[in-house]
């Protein structure tokens, strides 16, 4: 197995092959989701005739949830620039950007003979990582590492530092062709750790989360231009209203199907409109009538489908079930490749995370 030099090796992110690039085709759309909380503030705090209470409750069911996802699309881009491992015999450091404020990296750095155990294969949001476990105040921590997937030679200098700090869990093979019996050469073990499982399905995983994202902005949003239509003193407060309806209406699809996936919608089902018709009535909001925009009607005549009327209540309860049939799909499917996961761990004798 190939072991660690005195000298520096850094690895980063491939832009094009690690799909970073779409990050940066989407970011004009994060910086919009960043830039609503300053809007809101300069907005809400000149409305007359509002309750004082209405700028608080814009930032907290409009603002952050906005602030949130431009941070989102601004951290995962930055991600991709900023990202940087370093690594010598005696220490390794990550360059990252800086959680609070993405637009900063900052550097983090630990001493290799610190380490107790290494997880080539920890679940990190929807990819893996590789977690450095060490001892600090009597409790064990992660030190996290990426995994450069395009990058052979990062991935079996991670194989090299885990058969360094882990030498009694180098793996043998034996062949009943072959009179002799050794560990895996350095390509050997490579090939292999590419065929290990990971915790998270990749493709499927970040397709569906995806999809979530934008489901759930397409329910603030529509959800928004529906209510301008309310007697309000002015339209940001009227849309204000609407996304925050479609906030609740994200937690009630987020609580029937975190817990109980496939049963929740189900249930969802029968008690939905109820629910729903009681949010409006706690909100003192009217079930208004809307009608698709003038555009979208002609965009849906081309496949011969009518002008879609309806009602407040009936949009709440269609996104929300749709909204909880991607969660609880996405829940099923994570439940599923983690205890494969798991499976693949015990049967290598390996500790479950």
């Amino acid at each position: 197995m190939e072991t660690l030099n005195h000298s520096y090796k850094t690895y980063k992110f491939n832009f094009w092959k690690d799909h970073f690039w779409v990050w940066a085709l989407s970011l004009p759309f994060g910086l919009i989701c960043w830039a609503i909380p300053f809007v809101l503030f300069f907005g809400l705090m000149n409305t007359k005739n509002s309750p004082g209470w209405f700028p608080i409750f814009g930032f907290i069911f409009l603002g952050i949830p906005c602030y949130l996802v431009g941070w989102i699309f601004v951290y995962s881009l930055m991600e991709g620039f900023y990202t940087k491992v370093t690594m010598t015999d005696s220490w390794v450091s990550i360059r990252l950007p800086w959680l609070i404020f993405p637009i900063i990296p900052v550097v983090k750095r630990i001493d290799l003979e610190r380490i107790q155990r290494i997880n080539l294969f920890a679940p990190y949001g929807s990819r893996a990582a590789v977690f450095l476990y060490y001892f600090e105040k009597n409790k064990e921590r992660h030190f996290y590492l990426p995994r450069f997937e395009h990058n052979p030679a990062y991935i079996q200098i991670m194989l090299a530092l885990k058969d360094r700090v882990e030498p009694s869990l180098i793996p043998s093979i034996s062949s009943s062709d072959s009179e002799s019996q050794g560990t895996l050469s350095a390509k050997e073990a490579l090939i292999k750790a590419k065929r290990y499982p990971s915790p998270h399905p990749r493709f499927i995983d970040k397709a569906l989360n995806e999809l979530i994202v934008y489901s759930v902005l397409a329910l603030f949003g529509i959800g928004g231009w529906i209510t301008l239509s309310l007697p309000a003193s002015n339209k940001i407060e009227a849309f204000i209203v609407g996304s925050s309806l479609a906030f609740v209406c994200f937690l009630l699809a987020v609580v029937f199907c975190s817990f109980l996936p496939g049963i929740g919608v189900i249930a969802f089902w029968f008690l939905g409109h109820p629910i729903i018709r009681a949010i409006l009535w706690l909100f003192q909001v009217p079930d208004v009538n809307w009608d698709t925009p003038l555009v979208m009607n002609q965009f849906l005549a081309r496949w011969n489908i009518p002008p879609v009327h309806s009602t407040l209540v009936e949009f709440f309860f269609w996104a929300t079930l749709i909204i909880s049939i991607e969660v609880s799909i996405s829940n099923i499917v994570s439940r599923i490749w983690r205890r494969a996961y798991k499976k693949f761990l015990k049967s290598r004798g390996e500790k479950i995370i």
